[in-house]
C-alpha cells in the first residue's frame, strides 16, 4: 500500500534562514522556488523531499507518502472516509503540488495533514558517490502523540503498516517494507514532529555528514552513536530557526518479513546506543525531541 515517504512540508518563520540550514549546511538542493515556498531535494528520484513554506509559528504543512498504484490512492480515502477519528480534505484527483500525479489527503486521528499519491514525476538528480555526504533520501519520520495505541492502530488499519518493535509501551516503531520503520510514534503530551531522518549512503559519509555539520558549528543535539532497536546509526540537529530536528542515519537494520515477530524492548543505554559514543537522552534531548504542540493540527495548509 505505502511504499516510502516521499516528502514532509514544514512551515517556518524565518523562511531564509531554513532554507540556508537545509540548502548549505544539510546540503539538499533547492529544486524550485514558488511564492512563498521552496522545494528541495536529496539526491533521489524524487521531485522534492522537503518543502519550506512562510508562516507565521512553526508547524507541520503535510507528510506524504507514496503508493504504488492510483487504486491504492481511492483505497486509502474510502477507508478515511469510514472513519470518525479522520477527516478527508481532498478526495482522489490530480495532485496540484510540484510532481503532479494522484493524490488524496486527509486528516489522521492526531489531526496531521497526511497525503497519499501515486504517479508522480520524477526528477533527474546527482548520484551520490562514495565519502559524499549529502542525503540520498528521506528514511524514516517520527511522530509525538499523546496515545501511540490509537496512532498505530489508525496507521495500520488507513495505511497498511505494520508492527516491528516497540521501546517498552511507548514507543512503536512501524513499517510497509523490509526496512525496520518507515515511521514511529512516540508518548508524548501532545502531537507534534519528533523528527525526520535522512539516509546518507554508508557509515563512513554519515560520520563526514556528522562531522561537516559539527565543522560549521552544529553540534548534535543527540548522537552520533547506533540505535540498538532498529540498527541505524544517528545524529540529531536543530533547524536554528524553528527547533525542527533532522537526523542524519544509515545501515537500518532489514527484517525477515516471513519471519519477523514484534518485540517489546527495555529501554535501556544499550537499546538507546549500543556504541556507546553518544551522549545520554536526557531531559535537554527528550524536550528538544518532543518539540512543542504543532499548531498546525486540524489545519490543512492552504497549498
Amino acid at each position: 500500500m505505502i511504499s516510502h515517504i516521499r516528502q514532509v512540508s514544514l512551515g517556518l518563520p524565518d523562511l531564509a534562514r531554513a532554507r540556508d540550514f537545509y540548502e548549505h549546511q544539510w546540503q539538499l538542493d533547492v529544486v524550485g522556488v514558488d511564492d512563498d515556498r521552496v522545494y528541495l531535494g536529496s539526491a533521489c528520484a524524487e521531485s522534492y523531499s522537503l518543502r519550506l513554506r512562510a508562516t507565521t509559528e512553526p508547524r507541520v504543512d503535510l507528510l506524504a507518502f507514496a503508493a504504488p498504484r492510483t487504486s491504492d490512492v481511492d483505497a486509502v480515502a474510502e477507508r478515511v472516509t469510514r472513519r470518525d477519528d479522520a477527516r478527508l480534505v481532498a478526495a482522489p484527483g490530480p495532485r496540484q503540488e510540484r510532481g503532479g500525479g494522484y493524490a488524496t489527503r486527509f486528516l489522521d486521528c492526531d489531526g496531521r495533514t497526511v497525503e497519499v499519491s501515486a504517479g508522480v514525476e520524477e526528477r533527474s538528480y546527482d548520484p551520490v558517490t562514495a565519502t559524499e555526504s549529502r542525503p540520498v533520501a528521506i528514511s524514516h519520520v517520527v511522530l509525538n502523540t499523546p496515545d501511540v495505541d490509537r496512532s498505530r492502530r489508525f496507521y495500520e488499519d488507513v495505511l497498511g503498516f505494520t508492527v516491528s518493535d516497540w521501546v517498552e509501551r511507548h514507543f512503536c516503531f512501524l513499517r510497509t517494507g523490509p526496512a525496520h520503520h518507515l515511521i514511529a510514534f512516540t508518548s508524548a503530551g501532545h502531537a507534534s514532529l519528533n523528527h525526520v531522518a535522512f539516509e546518507v549512503l554508508g557509515i563512513d559519509e554519515f560520520m563526514r555528514a556528522t562531522g561537516r555539520m559539527m565543522r560549521a558549528g552544529h553540534q548534535p543535539i543527540w548522537g552520533p552513536g547506533r540505535h540498538g532497536v532498529g540498527d541505524n546509526a544517528f545524529s540529531y540537529f536543530a533547524e536554528p530557526s524553528s527547533g525542527f530536528v533532522t537526523e542524519y542515519t544509515t545501515a537500518m537494520q532489514i527484517v525477515d518479513e516471513a519471519t519477523w515477530r514484534p518485540r517489546v524492548h527495555a529501554a535501556t543505554d544499550q537499546g538507546t546506543d549500543q556504541w556507546g559514543t553518544s551522549n545520554r537522552l536526557d531531559d535537554v534531548v527528550r524536550t528538544t525531541l518532543r518539540g512543542r504542540p504543532d499548531p498546525g493540527l486540524w489545519t490543512p495548509p492552504p497549498v
